[in-house]
């Protein structure tokens, strides 16, 4: 081969091996470039799934709360809304033997019949029904005021009441709402960890109201506040 053919071939060699060069520079930047670009959708996707986990996570941990609270709430009243019926039960007869002429007397019991006719299955009602009727006996007993200086047929009721089980129906009241309470507030505080800060200040606050003196009865906080965490995030 002649020097000139030499030349020529190495040349053409050489602009062979540069292009084969410049090509894999080309791919192993489209490759890196592809990599780059699949890392970012992976970390665009990821940070796209995980509030959606959270939240779904959060979400089945308010609604386990909100059956397990209301089963709770449903059992208490279901307990109460028995005995109660059954203390109406002794005090109608009670108070029918005592004086069945008497207007005050025939007046209360027809507290009670408002009493009968709601429906033993639903137990807020009726529960709130009971509450009517006895709401005035509530915290007075036959002995202390206000009752010692009330008429006599407000102290015959409050009378009968007592002595047909209605400080054990108090007790019993009292008894189970404080359990109720301490089951609700034990399992909250495993929820409050599995939701964000803004809905945890929601629900601390919700919560609060629960312990604050005054205003409607403690059963039926506890019973507001599973219904709005029912329907929190509804």
């Amino acid at each position: 081969m002649s020097y000139q053919n030499l030349l020529g071939f190495l040349l053409v060699v050489g602009i062979e091996y540069t292009r084969n060069i410049v090509k894999l520079k080309h791919t192993t930047v489209h490759l890196k470039s592809e990599q780059k670009l699949y890392s970012n959708k992976s970390s665009n996707m990821c940070s796209l799934l995980t509030p959606s986990l959270i939240n779904t996570y959060g979400d089945r941990s308010r609604y386990r709360l909100y059956l397990q609270s209301d089963y709770a709430l449903q059992t208490i009243s279901t307990q109460l809304v028995s005995q109660a019926i059954e203390l109406v039960d002794y005090v109608v007869e009670d108070l029918i033997v005592l004086d069945s002429q008497n207007s005050i007397l025939l007046g209360y019991l027809d507290r009670f019949d408002a009493f009968t006719a709601v429906n033993a299955n639903k137990t807020e009602q009726k529960l709130n029904a009971f509450y009517g009727v006895i709401e005035d006996y509530l915290d007075s007993d036959t002995t202390g005021d206000p009752l010692r200086t009330s008429s006599i047929e407000t102290q015959l009721i409050a009378l009968c009441l007592q002595r047909n089980g209605f400080d054990r129906w108090k007790r019993t009241v009292q008894t189970r709402t404080s359990q109720l309470q301490k089951l609700i507030y034990r399992k909250l505080r495993k929820h409050l960890e599995s939701i964000d800060r803004e809905d945890r200040l929601a629900v601390e606050r919700r919560w609060r109201k629960i312990l604050t003196r005054g205003g409607p009865r403690r059963l039926e906080k506890l019973r507001e506040f599973v219904k709005w965490l029912g329907n929190f995030r509804d």
